[in-house]
């Protein structure tokens, strides 16, 4: 039977029950996919590494394996340097606490005098809140959140070496899956995924380097604390569109509250909102491009559906998923309505006008 005969509250249905399906079977399979694409995108940005060193005659595995130690020792160097601020910040644990303590105390003295609003003291805070948890509770969840980023590290590297290694081969699978008229199709899309893909992580990393110089630099000019902690959490909360920005400014403007003044916290509030409409305005298009053309709206709900479904990853992953979906929607006919929906075209649509009075003449002469 023709799918173009159907009705159309049945291909409405069949589309809802599909996107339900996929949705359910990503979700249970989050311990798999997650590592899986984080991955595939790592692998995407270390693929021109490999090639040159297999150009130069370097056995495959040695050179994936290479790619993969150069990936892990530019990680732990950043990781490295985070712990050591954090570390630093440790240390002065103690005198933030205070200083938090009292502006609590401060801010709860002023709305009791200005709003008259009684607020309960932090030890009936503390008390309220862990009445009905269980240590037992806190323990096993700790362990399960433990062995599950253990062996979320673990995978993903191991994946990488996978994925790079059997690339050729997976190519060659996914070629064989369409028959010969559309191979050339799948082939250019394929290219386009792995050319989107890879420029998108490049720019993305580019411009966390230069949001963490800007700012981490701005702060240490203007003698705020942990400037380079600060601006190093920035760069990279800043990749999650629209919600990595506001946490990082909230998060920020607690510690340097707590920690210093209230003129260095505007200081910094300032600085933040002007780096970050800066990034929006300059960086974002230029680094990282037009690569990925997804509206707002779509980059909000999938950034929402992905923390719904996968947490913090999810939240990363959504608009490198988005821009593949977009690709290969762009590619089949039938999808292409759905490509529409993704892009940021908000051009009018035109539309061929048809002359009613011509065409009513033509009905009429017809026997």
């Amino acid at each position: 039977m023709n799918t173009s005969q159907l009705p159309f509250f049945v291909k409405l249905a069949a589309i809802l029950l599909s996107i339900v399906l996929i949705g359910y079977l990503v979700y249970i399979g989050q311990p798999l996919l997650s590592p899986l694409l984080f991955a595939f995108l790592f692998s995407m940005m270390l693929l021109p590494v490999n090639r040159v060193l297999e150009k130069i005659h370097v056995p495959r595995s040695l050179a994936v394996l290479i790619s993969i130690v150069l990936f892990i020792a530019v990680l732990l160097a950043v990781l490295y340097f985070v712990a050591s601020q954090v570390r630093v910040m440790a240390g002065d644990w103690p005198a933030l606490q205070q200083q938090l303590n009292i502006t609590l105390q401060q801010l709860q003295e002023w709305l009791h005098e200005h709003l008259h609003m009684k607020i309960q003291s932090r030890e009936d805070l503390i008390q309220i809140a862990t009445q009905n948890i269980s240590s037992s509770a806190i323990i096993g969840h700790t362990v399960v959140s433990i062995s599950t980023t253990l062996l979320f590290i673990i995978f993903i590297p191991i994946y990488m070496f996978l994925l790079l290694y059997y690339r050729r081969l997976l190519t060659r699978f996914l070629m064989q899956l369409f028959k010969e008229p559309h191979r050339p199709q799948v082939h250019a899309t394929l290219r386009q995924i792995e050319r989107v893909v890879k420029r998108y992580v490049l720019g993305l990393l580019m411009e966390i380097v230069a949001i963490a110089i800007l700012l981490g630099s701005i702060f240490w000019i203007l003698g705020i604390p942990y400037a380079w902690l600060l601006a190093v959490i920035t760069a990279i909360l800043n990749i999650i569109p629209y919600v990595g920005i506001y946490s990082s400014l909230v998060l920020c403007t607690l510690i340097t509250f707590a920690s210093g003044s209230i003129s260095k916290t505007l200081a910094l509030v300032i600085t933040m909102v002007a780096v970050h409409t800066f990034d929006a305005n300059f960086l974002m298009p230029r680094i990282v491009g037009s690569q990925v053309k997804i509206n707002v709206l779509i980059t909000i709900i999938g950034v929402v559906i992905g923390e719904m479904m996968w947490g913090i990853a999810g939240m990363f992953l959504a608009i490198p998923t988005i821009a593949i979906m977009k690709i290969v929607f762009d590619q089949i006919e039938s999808m292409q309505a759905w490509s529409i929906l993704l892009s940021d075209d908000t051009r009018p649509m035109q539309v061929k006008k048809i002359n009613l009075r011509n065409s009513k003449k033509q009905k009429q002469s017809i026997p």
